[in-house]
């Protein structure tokens, strides 16, 4: 663990400290060791009697930049140095921002590197001109030009470098999972402009430098340049090679970009579920190969949610979702909860004098009816037994009020048969009869089966109950019966609608259950 923070230590200090000045001190001994190559004479004497003045000005106006950086970047790190080493102290505000800055700190630390070396160039030539009003105007615009150049040099330099230890070893250990997506989106240099930079100063740059070196040598000077363009055949190689070698660096990094773009926006769809969403791109190398991988992937997920889809239309979704979460193993487990059990009267001689398929009509808008009543109120159906309906209030989804609700329920779902049957009537088809029973109880609630064909319900005296209380509703000429368990979970409110019909010996049972009728008003 020591270790580890020893390696994270010089990464920090190499990211924001070491490399950056590095880059800049290194660069500048390289341009001053080479300017006898690049620059005019005229300017180098110019640039010998700007030492032997001591001009304050011209110090302070060539260095001041770089210390004022350096605080800059210093400050810009101390949330990511509390972060990585003193991330117990850090609130997830604090956090946040030095995950963003770790995610950034490759471009900010190079632009700000960029910005003061230029500032610095653009600032000292200004002085070497003011002090120096009759220096050759080609000597200061040669000098601009190639620290300039050096700068971006510097930048580049300094950005692939601390990209490189940023990568290899902070982000490993501030994002050992990934996700940097969400930090970074929309706020990195893109493929094109990375290629633009590394060409720029891995190409351009070195060709400027030899143009420079060859008028230096041949005595021509930059104002002369757009002549030689037309009369030295060896420029005009030059110009064409600069041309062509960034036409091919731009093409390139354009045919990276633009089909990870489209593999980026189809990811965006997919995680929008949209699966119908297909990249097209027709390379035969790598990126060839993720494009069809996305592809496969989305042709998975669609396939995916339409068997969830399909699924969630044989048992209620959220018990999908509950078994989908869950191992698919044999037992269950033992919870409290409440049933409610629906029967149609006398279905069976209403389906005498009717056909399968008018049968089968009547059913399906009768349960849609009953499930919309049981869902509203958290219920779940665990399944239809012919023209019956068991629901399940409190288990598998918690649910603190279950009994109130498998009561309200019954009474939502008498009021939608009402008003159901005068559909029917208009119809010219028989109005139906229902009843229900309510139970509160112990039950066992899994998996039963084989272990490879298994289902999900609830059994138990509980469930067996309920299915009794039922039974009672036609001999009562009561639509709703509940039991005394169920009673004591009612609200207080509500006791007034309850009135007892008495103790009854379900079948089955040795024991009486105290039964109760509800009032629906």
């Amino acid at each position: 663990m020591r270790e580890n923070k020893k390696v994270q230590f010089f990464a920090f200090l190499s990211i924001y400290f070491i490399v950056p000045f590095s880059a800049c001190f290194f660069t500048l001994i390289f341009a001053n060791y080479t300017s006898t190559a690049f620059l005019p004479e005229k300017f180098l004497a110019l640039f010998e009697a700007t030492r032997t003045t001591n001009d304050f000005t011209l110090f302070a106006l060539t260095w001041a930049p770089f210390p004022i950086i350096t605080s800059i970047l210093l400050f810009y790190s101390m949330p990511v140095a509390n972060y990585i080493f003193k991330k117990e102290k850090c609130n997830i505000i604090s956090e946040e921002k030095a995950r963003y800055r770790i995610v950034h700190s490759p471009m900010i630390i190079s632009l700000f590197g960029f910005i003061g070396w230029e500032l610095s160039t653009f600032l000292s030539v200004l002085r070497i001109d003011t002090l120096y009003p009759d220096a050759p105007p080609q000597s200061i615009l040669t000098v601009t030009i190639l620290f300039a150049f050096w700068g971006l040099f510097a930048f580049a330099f300094s950005y692939s470098t601390t990209n490189f230890l940023n990568k290899t070893l902070i982000i490993p250990n501030v994002f050992p999972t990934g996700g940097l997506g969400k930090y970074a989106k929309g706020k990195q240099f893109s493929i094109v402009t990375k290629q633009i930079i590394f060409w720029t100063a891995s190409t351009l740059f070195p060709i400027i430098l030899l143009i420079f070196g060859l008028l230096q040598r041949t005595n021509q000077n930059l104002f002369q340049l757009h002549t030689l363009l037309h009369t030295d055949v060896l420029f005009e190689v030059i110009a064409i090679m600069l041309f062509f070698s960034f036409l091919f660096s731009v093409t390139f990094a354009i045919s990276l970009q633009h089909p990870l773009n489209q593999i980026e926006s189809a990811t965006e769809l997919i995680k929008e579920q949209k699966f119908d969403t297909r990249v097209t791109i027709f390379s035969s190398d790598e990126l060839g190969l993720l494009g069809d991988a996305v592809n496969e992937m989305a042709e998975g997920l669609a396939e995916r949610e339409r068997i969830k889809d399909t699924f969630g239309r044989i048992v209620d979704p959220r018990i999908r979702d509950y078994l989908l979460s869950n191992e698919h193993s044999l037992g269950g487990k033992v919870v409290e909860a409440t049933i409610l059990f629906s029967d149609l009267r006398d279905f069976t001689k209403l389906s005498e004098k009717r056909t399968p398929e008018e049968v089968l009509y009547i059913l399906n808008r009768y349960f849609q009816e009953m499930s919309n009543a049981i869902e509203v109120h958290g219920g779940f159906i665990n399944k239809f037994i012919g023209d019956a309906i068991l629901a399940v209030f409190g288990t598998p989804i918690p649910m603190t009020n279950h009994a109130d609700k498998a009561v309200q329920t019954a009474l939502e779902m008498q009021k939608n048969l009402d008003e159901l049957n005068k559909q029917f009537l208009a119809e010219g088809l028989t109005e139906l009869k229902m009843g229900i029973g309510i139970h509160t109880g112990s039950l066992l609630v899994g998996n039963i089966g084989s272990t490879n064909r298994m289902e999900f319900t609830v059994i138990g005296d509980t469930v067996n109950t309920a299915s009794r209380v039922e039974g009672l509703c036609k001999g009562l000429q009561k639509n709703l019966l509940i039991t005394e368990n169920t009673a004591k979970y009612l609200l207080e409110s509500q006791n007034f609608r309850l009135q007892l019909e008495g103790e009854f010996e379900l079948k089955g049972r040795e024991s009486k259950e105290k039964i109760f009728s509800y009032a629906a008003t």
